[in-house]
């Protein structure tokens, strides 16, 4: 029995088309061996693919709240999204979705992709402070030279 993964297997885990392709050509694509495969992989993802590929596989994660994205690669994928925001929705509030939904909306329309984070185990309070913790991170990084003076 083959063991190889193929490029539709990486492209359901990542959702970039050019990693996917890059993965799968690699000699560790068919490797038993999970650290040479994450080195293979941590390689392509910094060093041979693009912004372009970044934002591919940020495009295929739903927004946190949401369980699909129209981007999703694979049912597979979807099912993992679903998944890894389970105790998030099922912590949620009407109020803590619609805040949610709101930075989500202005984290999109800030960076251009979705706001990304492991959520699993994830109460959706925790997201939302994390979300807000970054937001501020990066209003800090932006305007340093303002708060300097």
């Amino acid at each position: 029995m083959d063991s190889r993964f193929e490029e539709k297997d990486f492209l359901t885990c990542c959702g970039s088309t050019k990693f996917a392709q890059q993965l799968a050509a690699a000699d560790v694509a068919g490797s038993e061996n999970l650290q040479q495969i994450v080195e293979a992989a941590r390689d392509i993802w910094f060093n041979k693919v693009d912004v372009n590929g970044w934002l591919e596989a940020f495009a295929a994660h739903p927004q946190i709240g949401q369980t699909s994205s129209p981007n999703h690669k694979s049912d597979t994928s979807a099912q993992w999204s679903k998944g890894e925001q389970s105790t998030a929705l099922a912590t949620s509030t009407q109020s803590t979705l619609q805040e949610l939904f709101e930075w989500n909306a202005w984290y999109m329309q800030k960076f251009g992709f979705v706001f990304l984070i492991c959520a699993s185990g994830r109460t959706t309070p925790e997201i939302l402070s994390e979300l807000k913790v970054n937001v501020k991170i990066e209003f800090l990084q932006t305007h340093a030279h303002i708060l300097q003076s």
